[in-house]
């Protein structure tokens, strides 16, 4: 209809009906976004889950404890501005589920609002865009993914209101050329920043929607931009300076979720682009597993908005108008990339792509729109209000019945929601504080229970189940989740133990299972060790069951805590073959260091993953622990508190190959499938560098596959081919040196041999052909070319260099000191030269251990334990006659006392301490040497 002078007054009073008409629509979207939002916050969802509990704590942090972040570290890094919000909240209502619940729904209805404002900048008709703005708002109100995030306590929920705001304001201050709305439309720019990762994408939105300004090139306009961008980097400014002081903290959940391959982001693009339509998030905390965000029909209609838009581009001729049109074509698009980039992680994801909203509703209101102004209507305006109307109930009827009757009432979304949990902490809020308890869960110190239990910090944990710890007294109370029951191991050790179950859940299980013991429990058949690890846990017995190539190696180990320590210190096992390859191992988090108390008996259970094609043989436990934090691991001590070797050692372990693995398994990294002979094939191969040294170990692992008995005869060879194409055997052997041979194999059976030759030491240099050779006898049956060697001759000394203080020391008949040099090179430092000589080829590596003594003889004023030249040239490679020079920088301290401080020095194993003896003409053996002491003024 157009307006003439005579009828300006009518129109005026059309439009005064129709905004009041859409005022009091939009008043009945937001009531019915209220409805779908605020009701049972308490109860759906059920529970509690790890990352809502862990925001539930933030947030009291910052709105009761006083913590004021521009961002938090913790948990691989957290945006703060809903934990401001949220923690506004508390301090008003108190900490609660409910608090950090209504926090995120009033959100997301402000955020129906916001997109009722976007829809009307967005478009130059301004009831054109009151009509978008309604249809949109009606579409996100009744969104099944808005609604669900706007009912979990996640920071997520803030993105889409921020960017609403900030693309609705900054079009609104260029389109009025009112210089406060970019003020506000910056401050809405800088504060998205602080709300979720994704967000990091929208300021390529913002670039994208200013093109046009800045291609007018008007100075006003581009003075425009620049207040708009300053306010927003004024705002940004606390969290780029968090991020340029602290850039892994940037990067660090970027580098978690990004794309690795070109193959896996083209398959996320297609994946993403689908859950608009076709199949969404299979997550089903975020989803009901596989609906799509729209929908056929929504997804449909917004397909058509965007194709409608990108064909009157041409109508939007102010540049501000094309801003709006480049927003609506790109923003859903751009916003998409946060999940589609996501190769790490579930693709596609409702979380990672909620910036789509509310832009991509937008486009199917846009689509309803003309839809309606098509239509051969008398009255479209009531047509308008009328299918808002219905869209808003009819939407909120479905997803109603979507979310609270579909998605809350699962099972899995009960558990997973950690109400197991919920259901523990009011067991452990019940609980006698008198008696020690044990709580079992996936997770050290879990959130859920953190935030739940208010006798919280009385509980020790133990990760996953895996361990079982007896105080002293015998008297304790055990409770195990749903999520982490008693294993079957546990189960015998507390069959003594007074048993309550929790409340059922939905599949009739209890929620939590609890044992009370008022005795000592019983203790685990093991077999007797004593190993002190640095006088804080004793190794009192181990048990280990006979393992399976492909299964698992089950292991007991039997600890007594003797002392504490602030450490973060972990018990591992590795499980290694003759040669000393390590096939499998466990860093265990079962009881936490910090949790210890002298006298209680840690029984630890550990399953070591044993890989595919782990020939039949004799194995090796080592048993240690180690410092999380500097990797360093702790030594074992014998009776008289010496250092006895790092870790404990366990034989034999028995493991049995196992027949054929599947097709995703049989991958070597070098591929061959060769037909060695009928029953037996040659899958592939794994080796280790291209270049070595003489008497370094060359790593090679051979794949076979067998599926008939095979000869007793065979056998296999590895020659180094020079090139002139002499060949030089250099190994001939069996499976597993020989421990496994080809006659013992039952087909059908896949065996990963690990060959390990050492370069001989006296080979000359140059780049040979490793050639394999499967034999019969005297007949060969097959050769293979496994790549190329370059070898590096060693150079080495056969001459005592001059001028050094000899001695006439022998370690273990194997190696001399020949003489040794010290030069001052600072009243706090010196350099310590040893010359050693070979007298037979050394029979193992040997760790050097020179130790500045106290001058009452303890150790050690300074100390050095490595292999010789700082652990670059084993005593494993020196050759009869040779003359090693092995260098040492003391570094003394200004605080050491006046007085002598003697020095020994000398050989040991690593594995167990062991050190050499020592032999001197005139005097007792020893286990060490001691040189000329140092003096100190």
């Amino acid at each position: 209809m157009c307006c003439t002078p005579l009828s300006r007054g009518f129109c005026a009073t059309i439009g005064a009906m129709q905004r009041k008409w859409s005022f009091w629509l939009m008043v009945l979207v937001l009531m019915g976004a209220a409805l779908l939002r605020l009701p049972a916050l308490e109860q759906a969802p059920p529970g509690l889950h790890y990352d809502e509990a862990a925001n539930a704590i933030l947030s009291a942090d910052i709105g009761v404890r006083g913590d004021r972040p521009v961002f938090i570290p913790d948990y691989t890094g957290k945006e703060v501005f809903f934990f401001y919000l949220a923690g506004f909240a508390m301090r008003l209502v108190g900490e609660s589920v409910l608090a950090l619940r209504l926090t995120a729904a009033f959100v997301g209805i402000i955020t129906v609002a916001a997109t009722y404002w976007l829809g009307r900048e967005l478009f130059p008709d301004r009831a054109r865009g009151r009509d978008i703005g309604l249809f949109a708002a009606a579409l996100l109100a009744a969104s099944f993914a808005h609604v669900l995030f706007s009912r979990l306590g996640f920071r997520a929920i803030t993105q889409p209101l921020l960017q609403a705001m900030t693309i609705a304001a900054l079009l609104r201050g260029i389109r009025t050329q009112q210089w406060r709305w970019l003020v506000v439309g910056g401050v809405f720019l800088g504060l998205t920043a602080y709300t979720y990762l994704a967000a990091r994408l929208f300021p390529l939105v913002i670039a994208v929607a200013l093109l046009p300004i800045l291609w007018t090139r008007s100075r006003q306009r581009w003075a425009q931009i620049g207040v708009f961008l300053t306010v927003a980097l004024l705002v940004a400014a606390p969290l780029l300076g968090y991020f340029m002081r602290n850039p892994e903290r940037f990067w660090v959940r970027i580098n978690q979720v990004s794309a690795e391959s070109g193959s896996g982001l083209s398959d996320n693009l297609i994946r993403s682009f689908g859950m608009f339509f076709v199949s969404g998030d299979p997550y089903w905390r975020f989803n009901i597993p596989g609906k799509p965000l729209l929908g056929i029909v929504i997804g449909l209609t917004a397909i058509a908005g965007w194709a409608w838009l990108l064909t009157r581009w041409r109508q939007w001729r102010a540049p501000w108008q094309r801003a709006a049109l480049l927003v609506l074509l790109f923003a859903p698009l751009i916003m998409l990339l946060p999940t589609a980039l996501a190769v790490g992680e579930i693709v596609p994801s409702n979380l990672r792509a909620i910036g789509v909203m509310p832009f991509i509703f937008v486009l199917p209101a846009v689509a309803l729109r003309e839809l309606v102004i098509w239509l051969p209507l008398r009255r479209p305006s009531l047509a308008m209000g009328s299918a808002a109307l219905a869209i808003v109930i009819v939407g909120v009827l479905i997803t109603a019945n979507s979310y609270f009757n579909k998605w809350a009432t699962r099972s899995d979304v009960f558990y997973e929601n950690d109400s197991d949990l919920v259901a523990m902490s009011a067991f452990i809020d019940a609980h006698d504080p008198s008696v020690p308890l044990f709580a079992a869960a996936l997770h050290y110190r879990h959130p859920t229970v953190a935030f739940s239990a208010e006798q919280y910090d009385m509980v020790k944990w133990l990760p996953n189940s895996a361990a079982l710890v007896l105080p002293a007294d015998g008297s304790v109370t055990v409770v195990y989740p749903h999520s982490s029951p008693a294993p079957a191991w546990a189960l015998p050790l507390l069959k003594e133990a007074t048993r309550s179950d929790g409340p059922p859940g939905p599949d009739g299980e209890p929620l939590y299972t609890a044992f009370a013991l008022d005795t000592p429990a019983p203790l685990p058949p093991t077999t007797a060790l004593d190993a002190n690890f640095s006088n804080l846990l004793r190794l009192n017995g181990y048990a280990v069951a006979p393992g399976t190539a492909g299964g698992t190696l089950p292991v007991t180990l039997l600890w007594e805590v003797v002392g504490t320590t602030d450490r973060a210190v972990l018990p591992f096992i590795h499980i290694e073959d003759q040669a000393g390859f390590r096939w499998g191992q466990v860093e265990s988090f079962a009881y936490p260091a910090e949790q210890w108390e002298v006298g209680e008996t840690i029984v630890q259970h550990a399953e070591i993953a044993l890989p595919p094609g782990m020939p039949t043989d004799a194995y090796r436990l080592h048993v240690g622990l180690f410092d999380a934090n500097s990797a360093e691991q702790l030594p074992v001590l014998d009776s008289g508190g010496r250092f006895a070797g790092s870790t404990v050692q366990i034989e034999p372990v028995v493991v049995v190959a196992t027949a054929m693995p599947t097709d995703s398994e049989l991958h070597p990294p070098i591929r061959l499938d060769a037909a060695v002979l009928p029953g037996l094939q040659l899958v592939g191969y794994e080796r280790g560098g291209n270049t070595a040294t003489g008497g370094e170990p060359f790593w090679l692992a051979l794949w076979w596959q067998a599926t008939d008995q095979l000869p007793p005869s065979l056998a296999t060879r590895l020659y180094l081919t020079d090139p002139n194409s002499i060949r030089h055997l250099w190994l001939e052997t069996q499976p597993v040196q020989g421990r496994f041979p080809f006659a013992d194999w039952s087909a059908p059976l896949f065996v990963r041999d690990h060959v390990v030759p050492t370069v001989p030491l006296d080979v000359p240099g140059g780049t040979y052909t490793v050639e394999l050779d499967v034999t019969d006898g005297n007949e060969t049956l097959f050769t293979a070319d496994l790549g190329e060697l370059t070898v590096t001759a060693t150079e080495r000394s056969f001459v005592v260099p001059p001028d050094v203080t000899a001695t006439d020391a022998t370690f273990g008949n194997e190696i001399a000191l020949a003489g040794y040099t010290m030069i001052p090179i600072t009243s706090e430092s010196a350099e310590l030269t040893l010359v050693w000589q070979a007298l037979r080829p050394p029979s193992a590596d040997y760790t050097v251990f020179v130790h500045v003594l106290n001058p009452d003889g303890t150790c050690c004023a300074w100390q050095s334990d490595s292999p010789p030249r700082q652990g670059l040239y084993p005593t494993s490679r020196w050759l009869p006659g040779e003359v090693i020079t092995d260098t040492y920088l003391i570094e003394l301290t200004e605080e050491m006392p006046p007085g002598i401080y003697p020095i020994e020095i000398g050989f040991y194993l690593p594995a167990n301490g062991q050190r050499l003896s020592v032999h001197v003409p005139g005097l007792p053996d020893a286990d060490f040497f001691y040189l000329e002491p140092l003096e100190v003024e």
